[in-house]
Formats: structure tokens, C-alpha cells, sequence
């Protein structure tokens, strides 16, 4: 047992920390900080605008007769690259989501009207506010990229790993692809110039 000025020490760190929680858990949720919202999505649309390239890659490497059956192991649709990560178009989605309208801390969920606070306190409401179009568009944007890897992983795995090129889908495939690549292309540049002309450097 600690004794002595030792404990009156341990005491006291004690009682500041469980004063700082109590603090903690009446104040109220904050706003998130708009500038590191924006560079996080704009880090996740970047990172899922690689992976698209990586898939048209495949897809044209296939059309072209170039051999990429070893490396099909680490394709499952929009993976990070083509090096074996695990994640995926849920994963991407699930990042978003996180970043746009994240859970509140426990300690906030406990009482209701920090809760309801925390709800509302998101880049998602944020965006609303300050640049609608743009929160719409990557909406837009994700949800269908996202939805074609659904519809299409298994089929177009499938035929990149055949022995013999179904060029007609392929192309459709390539095509299709295009259209959702470019729509990430665009809300990540609309993204970089809103970052830009907000929150210039120097």
C-alpha cells in the first residue's frame, strides 16, 4: 500500500483526473474542424481514385493479352492498389461514413442531449451548409462506384483470370468503369479547389 506523500500525490492526480472527466462529460460536443474534415475525404476519394486506375489496368492489360493472373489473388474490386490490401469498397464507404457523421464518444451517448448534440454536430451538416453541391456530388459519386464493384466483382474477376478474352464485355466493363472512375476524378478535384481557395496555405 503506498503511503506518505506518495500517496497524497497519487491522490491528488487522481481526483484531477476524475474532475477532468466530470468536465469532460457535461461540456458540450464540439463542431468538427471543416479543413481537416475536407483533407480526410479528400484522402479517401484519392486513395479509391488509385484503386480505380489500378482496376482499368487490369481490365485493359486482359483486353491487350498481357498475362496478370498472378497478381488476380489481391484483386476483389477497387481494392488500395494492387499489392494485396484488404480494403475494399465497404471499407471505403465505412471511412466515409465515419468521417461525415461519426458516433459520438460513450461518455456523450450517456446523456441524451449531448447525444442528440453530437448527431447534429457533423462535417455532414457542415458541408449542408458551406458547399452543398459538392457533399451531394461525392454522394453521388461513391455510391455509384460503389455499387458497380457490387454488381460487377464477381463476373469481371471471373473473366480477367479465364484462359481466353470475352472482349465485348470487357470493353463494356472498361467502359462502365470509365464513367464512375471520372465521376471520383471530378469531386476529388472539386474537393482539392475548395480546400484551396478556403483554406490557402501561408
Amino acid at each position: 500500500m503506498i503511503t506518505g506523500p506518495e500517496a497524497t500525490i497519487v491522490a491528488k492526480a487522481g481526483g484531477a483526473l476524475v474532475q477532468g472527466l466530470r468536465e469532460e462529460v457535461r461540456s458540450a460536443p464540439q463542431w468538427p474542424s471543416l479543413h481537416e474534415g475536407l483533407l480526410e475525404l479528400f484522402a479517401i476519394i484519392n486513395a479509391w481514385c488509385d484503386a480505380a486506375d489500378g482496376t482499368e489496368r487490369l481490365i485493359q492489360k486482359k483486353l491487350s493479352g498481357e498475362s496478370e493472373r498472378h497478381r488476380l489473388g489481391f484483386f476483389v474490386g477497387d481494392r488500395v492498389g494492387l499489392g494485396g490490401s484488404n480494403i475494399g469498397s465497404l471499407d471505403f464507404t465505412a471511412q466515409i461514413d465515419q468521417r461525415l457523421s461519426p458516433k459520438a464518444p460513450l461518455h456523450k451517448r450517456l446523456v441524451p442531449e449531448q447525444r442528440r448534440q453530437a448527431a447534429r454536430r457533423t462535417l455532414r451538416n457542415l458541408m449542408s451548409v458551406y458547399c452543398p453541391d459538392l457533399l451531394g456530388s461525392f454522394g453521388e459519386a461513391t455510391d455509384q462506384r460503389r455499387d458497380w464493384i457490387d454488381s460487377n466483382r464477381a463476373a469481371l474477376r471471373k473473366a480477367l483470370s479465364a484462359p481466353d478474352i470475352d472482349h465485348d464485355a470487357l470493353r463494356q466493363w472498361a467502359a462502365e468503369a470509365g464513367v464512375t472512375r471520372q465521376q471520383l476524378v471530378s469531386v476529388r478535384e472539386d474537393l482539392a479547389d475548395l480546400i484551396r481557395e478556403k483554406f490557402p496555405m501561408g
